[in-house]
């Protein structure tokens, strides 16, 4: 009878446990129909990823559940209350377990996703996956600790000496990584606001300009034109003013100032002018072939009459090459058309000196006041000074 009894509480778990496996293979099966083809309205390009997460933690979110109502059925199990009590709780630590391992995975897709759909957007996808690096290890280690707080509690272990030394614990951490911790959100600032991306061109307040090589967690390495790299401490390039070269665009206008002489036919100078920048923007490497230049007149100077000629480069660094380009073919062209660039002169006008008459009773009277007195009885008075 006893045999008897244990084959039918074997029989029925096993079937419970087969039902619940049935339906897990159903929903796996049935899931990327369901589910998936509304996905794909939205055209994100999500599906192979969130959607298999999501579908990973319901099948085997089924599977044990059928495990423990399998156990739960027996009539062993049943007569012992305290057994269902420790494989509910073996169950609840396995459903968590399931939940951190799928919220990861999805996760990663979603940042996976991210990378390749930025990178195709941006010039480069170098500082986009350093970002995704940052944030995912940052959500991984804070998905892991809350999980694994949540499955002790669930085991019965008092988690609350572990929050409050955690507390003082990071508190103490905070303190002595003061500078690093400020330069870490420094960084996270950098990479979210994005003022500067790697292979950007920037210039600081204090001078110092170059490519962006790496934002990494507590400084920011820039080459200069040198060759030669500067690392900067994320948090001082967070408070820095900053001029990006490469923002929103790579190329750039190049204005080049000149002048010629007040006898010179303007609409020939432009002319001529015109017809040297084209040719340097055709010719140049690193010049926008596809722009028209410009000429604008600016103003009546001291010497010559300015103009500004306008040239469009690629990228900040062109503009030296095509500046010096352009100024040499000008010169050569001006001097073979005759076309003067005048240096600056100045003329300067003097008066002739004019002498001022003097009448010879003013004379006579100032050589008087220079005489000394004289006394009543005809006597030179005494010096006063060295009598002194």
């Amino acid at each position: 009878m006893t045999f008897t009894l244990l084959t039918w509480d074997l029989l029925r778990a096993s079937a419970i446990f087969g039902g619940f496996l049935l339906l897990a293979l159903l929903v796996r099966l049935l899931w990327m129909r369901l589910v998936g083809s509304r996905l794909e309205r939205t055209g994100m390009g999500l599906d192979d990823s969130v959607v298999l997460a999501v579908r990973g933690l319901v099948t085997w979110g089924l599977v044990l559940l059928g495990f423990y109502c399998a156990l739960a059925s027996l009539r062993a199990a049943q007569a012992n209350p305290r057994t269902i009590d420790i494989l509910g709780r073996i169950l609840a630590i396995a459903w968590v377990l399931l939940a951190i391992w799928t919220l990861l995975r999805g996760f990663t897709a979603v940042m996976r996703w991210f990378v390749q759909h930025a990178a195709r957007r941006s010039h480069g996808a170098r500082d986009v996956t350093y970002q995704s690096h940052l944030i995912g290890k940052t959500v991984h280690v804070v998905v892991i600790a809350v999980g694994l707080l949540y499955i002790l509690r669930l085991a019965g272990v008092d988690i609350s000496p572990l929050l409050a030394s955690g507390a003082i614990g990071g508190l103490a951490v905070a303190l002595a990584l003061q500078d690093t911790l400020t330069n870490l959100f420094a960084g996270i600032y950098l990479t979210i606001d994005r003022p500067a991306r790697v292979g950007d061109f920037i210039r600081l307040e204090t001078g110092q300009e170059g490519y962006v090589e790496d934002i990494g967690w507590r400084h920011t390495v820039v080459r200069v034109p040198t060759n030669n790299v500067v690392v900067i401490p994320n948090t001082k390039l967070s408070q820095a003013v900053i001029t990006n070269y490469s923002l929103p665009r790579r190329d750039m206008v190049l204005s080049v100032d000149c002048g010629v002489g007040y006898d010179s036919d303007l609409d020939y100078v432009e002319s001529v002018t015109l017809d040297v920048a084209r040719s340097v923007q055709q010719d140049t490497e690193g010049a926008d072939r596809q722009i028209e230049p410009a000429v604008r007149w600016k103003e009546f100077a001291d010497s010559a009459i300015t103009f500004t000629v306008v040239l469009r480069v690629n990228e900040f660094q062109a503009q030296h090459a095509v500046r010096s380009a352009f100024m040499k073919a000008l010169h050569r062209r001006f001097q073979k058309e005759g076309i003067e660039i005048p240096f600056p002169m100045r003329t300067v006008l003097l008066k002739k000196e004019v002498a001022v008459p003097v009448r010879v009773g003013h004379e006579r009277n100032a050589i008087q006041a220079e005489r000394p007195r004289e006394s009543p009885v005809g006597l030179a008075a005494p010096d006063n000074r060295e009598a002194a």
